[in-house]
């Protein structure tokens, strides 16, 4: 089947457009021509007539013996000066004198009989066979005092009008005809320029369906088109970082999974095949409990990934005090701190500081900053950690960490999911990168945010605000569900 591309379709459809417009603009033109020629040409032929009529009264009124041929000068003049064809009629239709060379014009009664009667007529025809073309006429009465002297008929040939109106349409067909060149040249190289970008767009879509995921458009136009390109441009570097980070991540999974049930795997065999000695079996299988601890916090934070993104998980907000939670967190993770010597700081604005929220999911957003920042703050290094209430009545909660700190091109995607800054997973061994994810979902479910701050080398600082506990948040918010 034949392929329409858009470009020949938009220019011809234009092309169309625009001869179906000449075409119409033409027709039109021919006919209201046709019609103001016969018009203007009627007019002008009334205008003899009566001009004749009216000298021939003035002579009948002052009684002038007026010489028949200078009378036959005087028709011959308007008759050339008109280029028409003049006959003067008595009272009883007889002709008195016509045009030269056709003195022996004979007018049949049904002609003139009107025009005796005082009527003025209009007839386009032979002329009654006096005429071998068809001519256009107007017969006017003679009128003097209350009698009618006689009747005046001008003809012109309706041929020499369709002559006028056929020149004038060619002119039309080749003037339109310059335009429609000069119109077929633009809109051929407007309409490339149209779909010569999309054009643009269609191979690199391809291109990143068949898996080319660095492929990126360049669009000059400074118009839609040109905000379509940088908007696809922005697109394929999100599919490509999903992608990165889809690989990224099933790699860090199949990582993740691996290497406890190696470990399981490993030490169970060991325990029953008695390779491992009996008294040290439990310090192994303390060993394969903290192993299936890991798989277990790895599928809970899949499963709740699921359910964020589903939105079936249930948030049930309560009020309770931040620096308890941060207080309890700190103590699960007192060991990890203590092993790495690190130096933690903690600074209340106020001993108490009560918010509204669902205490579980703000407990694990403050658990994954802190083993973060555990995660990758040196030995010897510092946590600092903040509370307090600001400025826009929001309490605020920051966690800062010594350490390599993030790279600013990292540090835009730092709360996607599947996204690691520690490629090599020297420091992150084992986190799948879904704390951070979690924790910005869990925020924007509360319709707070969080943010991350960082200076390379020095230190990292994640924050996030809560809504204080008071009277009315208890009653707006009883329950959110995300």
């Amino acid at each position: 089947m034949f392929k329409k591309s858009i470009f020949s379709q938009t220019f011809f459809y234009t092309v169309f457009v625009v001869l179906f417009s000449f075409l119409v603009m033409g027709t039109l033109m021919y006919s209201m021509l046709g019609n103001y020629l016969l018009q203007s040409k009627e007019d002008s032929l009334t205008e003899v007539a009566e001009s004749l009529s009216d000298f021939t009264v003035k002579l009948a009124r002052h009684n002038v013996s007026y010489p028949k041929d200078n009378y036959q000068m005087n028709v011959d003049a308007l008759s050339v000066s008109s280029e028409s064809f003049i006959v003067v009629l008595d009272s009883h239709g007889k002709v008195i004198v016509t045009t030269s060379g056709y003195e022996a014009a004979n007018i049949r009664k049904e002609y003139y009989e009107n025009v005796i009667n005082g009527q003025s007529v209009r007839f386009t025809d032979t002329f009654g066979g006096l005429f071998n073309t068809t001519t256009l006429t107007i017969g006017l009465p003679i009128r003097y005092e209350n009698a009618i002297l006689g009747a005046v008929f001008v003809s012109v040939p309706v041929p020499e009008i369709n002559q006028v109106r056929y020149g004038i349409i060619q002119i039309f067909f080749f003037s339109a005809s310059l335009v429609l060149a000069v119109a077929l040249v633009v809109m051929y190289t407007l309409s490339l320029r149209i779909t010569r970008p999309l054009k643009v767009l269609n191979n690199a879509a391809k291109a990143i369906a068949q898996g080319h995921w660095e492929q990126r458009v360049t669009i000059a136009e400074q118009n839609e088109i040109g905000e379509l390109g940088d908007a696809f441009n922005k697109m394929a570097d999100s599919i490509q970082q999903l992608e990165n980070m889809r690989s990224s991540f099933v790699a860090n999974i199949s990582h993740d999974l691996r290497t406890p049930m190696t470990t399981i795997t490993g030490f169970v065999e060991g325990i029953l095949d008695g390779t491992i000695p009996p008294e040290k079996e439990k310090q192994y299988l303390s060993i394969v409990l903290d192993e299936t601890k890991r798989l277990s916090r790895l599928v809970t934070d899949l499963l709740d990934l699921t359910k964020l993104e589903q939105g079936s998980f249930k948030f049930e907000n309560k009020e309770f005090d931040i620096n308890e939670t941060i207080r309890l967190s700190v103590i699960k993770l007192e060991k990890r701190i203590m092993e790495k010597d690190i130096h933690l700081s903690i600074g209340f604005q106020t001993d108490n500081l009560r918010v509204f929220a669902d205490r579980d999911a703000i407990q694990r957003v403050i658990t994954n900053l802190m083993d973060n920042a555990i995660k990758f703050t040196d030995e010897g290094g510092f946590i600092d950690i903040r509370t307090g209430l600001s400025d826009k009545n929001k309490v605020f909660v920051s966690i800062q960490n010594s350490g390599i700190g993030i790279e600013e091109q990292d540090l835009k995607h730092i709360f996607d999911r599947f996204y690691k800054t520690d490629k090599s997973r020297s420091l992150d061994k084992n986190g799948a990168g879904l704390g951070l994810f979690i924790v910005k979902s869990i925020m924007m479910a509360h319709g707070e945010n969080v943010w991350a701050e960082s200076q390379p080398g020095e230190f990292t600082r994640f924050s996030f605000t809560l809504p204080p506990a008071s009277k009315e948040s208890s009653e707006k918010n009883p329950l959110i569900s995300q």
